[in-house]
């Protein structure tokens, strides 16, 4: 079974602005692809546009990218946008 990080649908069925939630998760791939997190699959996504479709699932991750996700993003995922890119660099340059 296809483990999944996140979704936008999961946060705009909970009544989330899409917009809100559309921008986070843009800027969570956008950390993920500059720290060399994303696979050839999870680029190619990225780059077809974030929309509420969404979802990031271990196969757009390289290894360091799932272990990254599964230390750090439960604590993450609430945040804005805003916040959650301060939070990213944060949890990266602890280890």
């Amino acid at each position: 079974m296809l483990k999944i990080y996140d979704k936008a649908q999961w946060h705009i069925d909970a009544g989330e602005n899409s917009k809100a939630v559309i921008d986070k998760l843009k800027v969570v791939l956008e950390f993920l692809d500059k720290e060399g997190m994303l696979t050839s699959e999870g680029k190619e996504i990225m780059d077809l546009g974030v929309d509420s479709s969404i979802s990031i699932h271990e196969r757009m991750l390289t290894d360091k990218g799932r272990n990254f996700m599964e230390s750090n993003y439960d604590k993450l995922m609430h945040l804005s946008a805003k916040n959650i890119r301060i939070a990213l660099e944060q949890a990266i340059n602890k280890k």
